[in-house]
């Protein structure tokens, strides 16, 4: 009996040293890192110089399109003869801010429109507009100075180097739906899709044409604007000719990040192409896919030209099937 009294008291002992261990053990060390303490974020202030001075093609769109309540700047660089990249910024009627990104291509120049695919293939698969640019200029014939994206879907039609990779068809007839297109003799042509009641289907043959991209929206159909019924602000790829089909114009705006550019809507957009100089004009694609790229002028530390993205998409930007390339041949 005495033995067993004993013992549970040395059990006992045992357990309120174990106790106190665990307890000591357990205190909080005041070294330890505080992981509530969420370190604050530096977010580049967007600092928006005065400008003093308005391009030409920003005061058009002053102008002939009732977007711009507040013009805040604009730049212009000529990338070559023939090809100029205008930078516009402003507060829409909303009060909301608006970053477009514009390409000014005059055809007559030795600059020309290439349609470029992923990795310079013939397949149905994705890839930066960056480095498609990069795969591409080979086979370009020149240097492609600025491109813009194209269709993110296999819903889209486009032809590469007179290679049919997609074609939408419609009661037996080939049609697209908007298209931009470069014919085997250098003439550029922005084609119909299907008959409807605003206009009717203009008969093309498919097979005149080097390169094709298709697109979603019509914006103007030979001169006249295309009034849509969506009021979406978002981004959006623009592309238009002019009605002498000597320049053609390439329009990103941004429309991801609403602190710098809400977007814009596709009437909206249709008044800014008209007033810039478009006769023929639709988007390309929406959203996070709208990319435009320039070729930098200097070479990274590996000797390899590059293509720096000028607007602002996603940070984890959306792959594209093909794109536009704005070449200067040699």
């Amino acid at each position: 009996m005495k033995k067993n009294i004993l013992y549970c008291r040395i059990k006992m002992s045992l357990m309120f040293v174990l106790f106190l261990i665990s307890f000591v053990s357990c205190k909080k060390r005041d070294d330890y890192p505080k992981f509530d303490d969420k370190k604050e974020e530096l977010v580049p202030e967007d600092v928006i110089p005065p400008d003093n001075k308005i391009e030409q093609i920003t005061q058009r769109i002053i102008d002939q399109a009732d977007v711009v309540k507040v013009f805040q700047m604009d730049s212009t660089i000529q990338l070559a003869d023939g090809l100029t990249r205008t930078h516009i910024r402003f507060l829409n009627k909303l009060n909301q801010p608006t970053s477009i990104q514009i390409l000014e291509i005059d055809l007559n120049k030795k600059i020309v429109p290439y349609v470029m695919s992923s990795f310079d293939d013939h397949l149905y698969v994705a890839q930066p507009i960056s480095d498609m640019a990069k795969y591409n200029e080979v086979s370009s014939g020149g240097e492609v100075l600025a491109a813009i994206n194209g269709a993110s879907a296999t819903t889209f039609s486009y032809i590469k180097n007179g290679r049919k990779i997609n074609i939408s068809t419609t009661s037996g007839k080939q049609k697209t739906q908007p298209f931009f297109a470069v014919q085997f003799d250098g003439k550029p042509y922005i084609g119909n899709c299907f008959d409807t009641v605003q206009f009717e289907f203009e008969p093309y043959d498919v097979n005149r044409f080097k390169g094709l991209i298709s697109g979603t929206e019509w914006l103007q159909y030979r001169g006249a604007v295309i009034k849509s019924t969506s009021a979406v602000v978002q981004a959006n790829t623009a592309l238009g000719l002019s009605s002498n089909k000597s320049t053609l114009y390439a329009v990103v705006v941004d429309g991801i990040n609403s602190s710098f550019s809400v977007g814009i809507t596709f009437n909206d957009l249709a008044w800014v192409m008209k007033a810039i100089g478009a006769y023929d004009a639709f988007v390309v694609n929406s959203g996070g896919t709208s990319v435009m790229t320039q070729r930098k002028l200097s070479q990274d530390p590996n000797g390899q030209t590059v293509w720096d993205v000028v607007n602002k998409p996603p940070l984890n930007m959306v792959n594209t099937i093909n794109g536009i390339g704005f070449v200067k041949t040699k």
